[in-house]
Order: structure tokens, then sequence, then C-alpha cells
């Protein structure tokens, strides 16, 4: 009986300082008695919690400029201890960076993916060797050791593997076990690419502060991800929000995946180019769009069904989810100013009546950015939690 009370003053201690971390990192910066109130616990159980994470480096105290009389101290996450390293590999650049707890980039950099076979065996020493370099070259910048890694496709989180991405054409790739071999000392934690743009929206940028949304991801590949009450809804095996994968039309063409008729076999950047391109050779979406202007009826026709495509996806999503916020991303939109625009005026055509206005659509905050500012948001939140066991 002693020992079971034991185990349940640890729990509750560790359930008490998680939920003062989140209150922290939600909101930014509050006093104690804020923190209390927001938590629900008395200000001496706060105080307790404030000054063990003071001590540890996680939080800082301060006095708040402004107002009149004495000002007020609050608490606000260590951000010059809590920097986290990030990666995130597409098919044509890796970007790696140092990740503040605000969202902020303190450092980056992009190398473009040289001309090798996009295999595992060739891309992962590659970029471990970059990750390597870019880790040393601001090691004096007090980093923590724990790297979010965002790549394209269905991720295992638990056992660090890539199960299988159509844009890269890997399946079963265990990236964390490569990763810690070649870098022995850190921890890595791996992301999908529009869960890590979610997770960055969510907390720094367009939805900060939404409890629903859904964003979309336009790019190589078609793909979705969900918050819902404010948390990343995974589903089953990490795969919610893999909606480029839903059969539209079983007559039409073959997927990556092996399956006929995908969403992302008409929607995403390699179809649309491959479509145009029977028209157009080797024609890059810029160009494209620049026929469209022109009025070549075959460059509007593309572009029309590029619209029409994605008004169903966000039809498929509006629909399954309610969200408060559905927000576009991905390189389709960074390629053109003209296309977020068209997306825009035009993408909520097949949705129905009672649909239509029940959502604010949003166009992302921080372009490519997006992904490895979510990396670095997601070894935080790995950082705090290992923290509160």
């Amino acid at each position: 009986m002693v020992a079971g009370k034991k185990v349940d003053r640890v729990l509750m201690r560790q359930n008490n300082t998680c939920l003062v971390l989140t209150a922290i990192r939600t909101t930014g910066e509050m006093s104690r008695a804020q923190a209390a109130e927001a938590t629900g616990m008395s200000i001496v159980t706060v105080g307790r919690i404030a000054d063990e994470l003071i001590e540890r480096g996680v939080l800082r105290e301060q006095e708040k400029d402004g107002g009149i009389g004495r000002p007020p101290r609050v608490l606000s996450l260590n951000e010059e201890h809590l920097l986290c390293p990030s990666v995130f590999l597409d098919r044509d650049c890796l970007y790696l960076g140092l990740v503040s707890p605000t969202g902020i980039l303190r450092r980056q950099e992009v190398h473009p993916i040289p001309h090798m076979d996009f295999t595992p065996q060739q891309v992962l020493p590659w970029m471990s060797e970059h990750l390597r370099r870019f880790l040393a070259a601001y090691q004096d910048m007090g980093f923590q050791k724990t790297v979010g890694v965002v790549m394209p496709g269905i991720l295992d989180i638990e056992r660090g593997q890539l199960e299988f991405s159509a844009n890269f054409r890997w399946r079963s790739v265990p990236v964390v076990s490569q990763l810690e071999q070649a870098l022995p000392g850190y921890t890595f934690v791996v992301e999908n690419d529009c869960k890590a743009v979610a997770l960055a929206e969510h907390s720094f940028g367009a939805c900060a502060g939404c409890r629903n949304l859904v964003v979309l991801n336009l790019s190589d590949g078609i793909g979705a991800a969900v918050i819902l009450n404010g948390e990343i809804y995974r589903g089953r095996d990490n795969m919610a929000g893999e909606i480029g994968h839903i059969t539209l039309n079983p007559a039409g063409k073959i997927c990556e995946c092996g399956k006929v008729g995908c969403l992302q076999t008409h929607l995403s950047l390699r179809a649309i180019l491959a479509e145009a391109g029977t028209v157009y050779p080797n024609v890059t979406l810029p160009e494209l769009l620049e026929h469209y202007q022109n009025g070549e009826p075959f460059a509007v026709g593309v572009i029309h069904q590029l619209i029409s495509y994605t008004s169903i996806a966000i039809n498929l999503l509006a629909n399954t989810y309610a969200p408060d916020v559905l927000l576009l991303c991905g390189s389709l939109l960074r390629a053109h100013p003209l296309l977020p625009k068209l997306l825009a005026g035009s993408c909520r055509d097949n949705l129905n009546e009672h649909m239509k206005n029940t959502f604010q659509l949003k166009l992302e905050s921080f372009g490519v950015n997006g992904a490895l500012i979510g990396g670095g948001a997601a070894a935080l939140q790995h950082i705090l939690w290992a923290m509160c066991q």
C-alpha cells in the first residue's frame, strides 16, 4: 500500500510537470499565478515545479517590461537551452536547421540532392554526413541532442522506421537505427512531412491557437494532417491523413503505391507536369501557368483539372473532419503566385452548401521551412515529455 501510494505520487508529479510545461509552451509566457489558474493546481505546487525546471535550465523567470508599478515576473521556456536540430529530406533538397522553442530558425542550411540513385543505401549516409558537419559547425550554440527527422510517407514513429514513401519509392527503411549508427550520442524523432507542417502552423503560424484544423499538402505527393482538440490525430499506425491514396478513378493511372486511380495520380506536381508534358515537353509549372494565362486551351484544361481535384480533396476533408481551419501548403503553392489565388478563389466549388462557410481557408505561413520548423517542434515535444517521466 505504501509502495502504491509512492507510485501514485510520482505519477501525479509527472502529470503536473507536463501540465505546467504545456501551459507555458502554449501561451509563450505566464506568471506562476496564471500557471496555477490554467492547470488547476495550487500556486505552491506550481512554484515547486517551476523552481525545479528553472534549476534544470528548462524554464527561465524574468520581469516583464511595461505597465505601472512593480513589473510582474513571468515564466517562459529557456530558448537558448532548448534549441533543437531538425532535418527535412525531400526528393530535391536536404534542409537542416536549429529551431527555437518559439519556432524561429536560428541556423539553416540547404543542400541539393546530388546526382545519385535515390536509394536508402545512397541517400542516408550522404544525409548523415551533412548532418554531422552541421551539428559540428554549431556545437557552441548548446543545442539539444534530440533531432527531428522529417520525411514524406508513412512512418512508424515508435520504431523510427519509414514504412512506405511513394515519393521516395522506399519501403521498410530503419531510418533511426541508421542515423544512430552514424551519429552516436544523439536521439532521433521521425515525423511525416505534412504532420510536421501541421505542428509548425498550429504552434507558431497561421493556425496558432486553433483547436481543430486540417492541413492539405499539395506537392510531389498529396497528404493531409489533422489536429483535433489541439493534438495531432495519428490514427492506427500513424496512417491518418494518407488522402493521396484514396482511389478516385478505378480506370485511371497506376500509382507508385501499386493501386489504380489514386488522388495523387491526378493532383500531385509530377502528375500535372506529366499530363502537361504530352503537349508541352519538359514544361515547368511556371511555364504551364504562362500558357494558361495566354488562354491556350490545353493548359487551361490542365489547370482547371488541378483546381477541380483540389476541390474534391477539400470536400473529402471538410466533410470528414469539419475543421475550424483548412490550411493549404506545399510546393505546388510555391511554384507560382497565381496558383494560390486560383485555388483560394475556386477550391470550395465542389462543397455542399452546408459546408462551404463552416471553415476558414488559409495558406501556409512558413513555405518550405514549415516541415523543418515542425521537425524542431516534434523534437521539443519529445524532450519535454521525457522531462516529465
